[in-house]
């Protein structure tokens, strides 16, 4: 919910499975002006032996991968979540069960492989035309 004097703030989330990158708009915003704020790797072991114990050792590391991005995220009222695969659905599905984020507006876009700059353009180009 957004009040005169007080913005909505937002914040774009590429996510993949190896990394994630929160883009907002920069502290002395101006007309489309964002910047990126965090970067967080996803810590993957190689693993052996068990493929029960592997797979368990794989889904409580994406947990705390996620547990980490969410972690930057509880200041925002809208995000916009990006990336390859389908690694931006269960993020959105993580966080949907936190009632931290009840308020918060979401929306998932699937995109390519990115570099920082095209993550800026994409973020921008998303707020921009939902305002």
């Amino acid at each position: 919910m957004s009040h005169k004097g007080h913005p909505k703030r937002v914040a774009g989330v590429y996510l993949d499975s190896t990394k994630a990158v929160v883009i907002r708009p920069a502290p002395d915003y101006e007309e489309g002006d964002y910047i990126i704020q965090d970067k967080i790797e996803a810590e993957h072991h190689s693993r052996r032996g068990d493929k029960d114990a592997a797979n368990h050792a794989e889904q409580s590391e994406l947990l705390k991968y996620y547990k980490s991005v969410a972690a930057l995220l509880h200041v925002y009222d809208e995000l916009y979540i990006f990336g390859p695969g389908n690694a931006q659905e269960q993020f959105q599905n993580h966080i949907r069960e936190d009632a931290q984020f009840n308020s918060t507006d979401f929306t998932i876009h699937s995109s390519e492989q990115l570099t920082e700059a095209q993550m800026i353009v994409n973020v921008r180009k998303h707020f921009e035309s939902n305002s």
